[in-house]
């Protein structure tokens, strides 16, 4: 009896299924772990039944990428086309960030993690052009937090132009330190109120935020490289 052709909408189902498969095994064992052997196991097909699909267990794993990072520029830019103030905005974002960090964290550890290959591995090879797409997406990432803080910038002042990319990336880089301790479950080992502590951190950039207006009157000149600033208590 001959194979009955499957539908682009089956098709389209099924690598759906596949990629939230894939994402639960490279964020349980890790990217050097996965193989599509594996996958396929867990769907009872063979490996060349998930090559139908997928060219490679890369291209699998940047089109996972693609993905989180599409999702996570949703949540922003939609906060970056709403009318509210741009103070209001920038807090929206750090909240917006940090709920998709936790509430993602399949997707989040993936997109941030230090062991798996990065675009400049695929340079010059056939995958080129799908690890190529997957960066810009996530480079948006940085252009919409960039043009939030530009908007702010705008009316209060503070900061030069030159200045608006190093601070996206200075407080993301705040932000992606609570959010992995918290995912990989070290912050409840030294506090009892994680959460809270979570939640502290999100305060204490935010105030950072709202001080830029006030840059220009105290002298200081924001967007340069500063001294670690603790978390205080």
């Amino acid at each position: 009896m001959p194979k009955v052709k499957r539908s682009q909408e089956d098709r389209e189902l099924i690598r759906e299924k596949i990629l939230e498969e894939a994402l639960t095994l490279i964020s349980e064992h890790g990217f050097t772990s996965f193989s599509m052997r594996k996958l396929a196991s867990r769907f009872g097909l063979s490996a060349t039944a998930i090559y139908n699909y997928y060219s490679s267990k890369d291209e699998l794993y940047l089109v996972i990428l693609t993905k989180g990072f599409e999702l996570l520029h949703e949540r922003l830019e939609k906060i970056l086309l709403s009318r509210c103030d741009p103070s209001r905005k920038l807090g929206n974002m750090v909240r917006a960030y940090i709920d998709f960090g936790i509430s993602n964290a399949n997707y989040y550890n993936i997109m941030f993690t230090s062991d798996a290959p990065k675009y400049r591995d695929y340079a010059g090879t056939d995958i080129e052009p799908v690890a190529f797409v997957e960066k810009q997406t996530a480079l948006k990432i940085i252009d919409v937090a960039s043009g939030a803080l530009r908007e702010f910038v705008q009316i209060h002042g503070g900061m030069p132009e030159s200045g608006i990319r190093y601070f996206v990336i200075r407080l993301w880089s705040t932000l992606h330190g609570i959010i992995s301790l918290y995912n990989s479950r070290v912050l409840p080992e030294v506090d009892e109120n994680p959460e809270h502590l979570v939640d502290h951190v999100a305060e204490d950039v935010l105030e950072s935020l709202l001080h830029l207006e006030h840059g220009r009157a105290q002298g200081r000149r924001i967007g340069t490289p500063v001294s670690t600033r603790h978390i205080p208590r």
